[in-house]
């Protein structure tokens, strides 16, 4: 598909250094957004997948020009980003299950500090999250088969555990936030 010459997804396409340093930084912000925080260690990867299927999608003519390039360069980098976090959370179900590396193979203070992260995270999370957390990523059951379970609509499934998925981030930045706070004042009280 053609996009209009003066068009910054035609100036992205056509390798301008502008456009391509403006799309840049419409997906940094996309990234960067705290309830993509926990992500920060693959964020250039998450960039470069971003970038490489914005420029897939517009090749194939999957943008309609009449609509706000941004939005749709944001909306990408978000797919991605959550796609990551389904990676993520797929290990942990892994874990969770009791699939172990071989024996003998030493647990990772990485895989240990995530685990105790997920336990976190369903502590502060509401019962209805919980549950929530428990069908899809537990026991890996889709949208679909949710929705029907509790006879409501797929995209109320969606909303409902992305709100889940933000609120559960937020309890966990807050109570991060409070526990520095708390051992700066202790620092601070040891200290005079």
């Amino acid at each position: 598909m053609s996009y209009p010459e003066n068009s910054l997804a035609h100036r992205f396409l056509n390798d301008d250094q502008e456009a391509v340093g403006e799309v840049m930084r419409w997906i940094s912000t996309a990234l960067t957004t705290p309830r993509f925080w926990f992500l920060r260690r693959e964020w250039s990867d998450l960039m470069q997948e971003t970038l490489l299927r914005t420029i897939q999608s517009l090749r194939s003519g999957h943008f309609d020009s009449s609509r706000d390039f941004r939005v749709y360069v944001q909306g990408i980098a978000r797919i991605v980003c959550l796609q990551a976090f389904e990676k993520q959370a797929d290990s942990a179900r892994r874990e969770f299950h009791g699939e172990v590396p071989e024996a003998g193979a030493a647990v990772s203070a990485s895989a240990m500090v995530d685990r105790q992260l997920v336990r976190r995270v369903l502590d502060l999370a509401s019962e209805d999250c919980r549950d929530l957390f428990r069908l899809y990523y537990l026991e890996g059951k889709d949208y679909l088969e949710i929705a029907s379970a509790a006879g409501v609509p797929v995209g109320t499934v969606k909303s409902r555990l992305f709100r889940c998925l933000e609120s559960a981030f937020e309890a966990l930045s807050s109570t991060r936030a409070r526990s520095r706070t708390r051992r700066g004042s202790e620092s601070l009280s040891r200290s005079i």
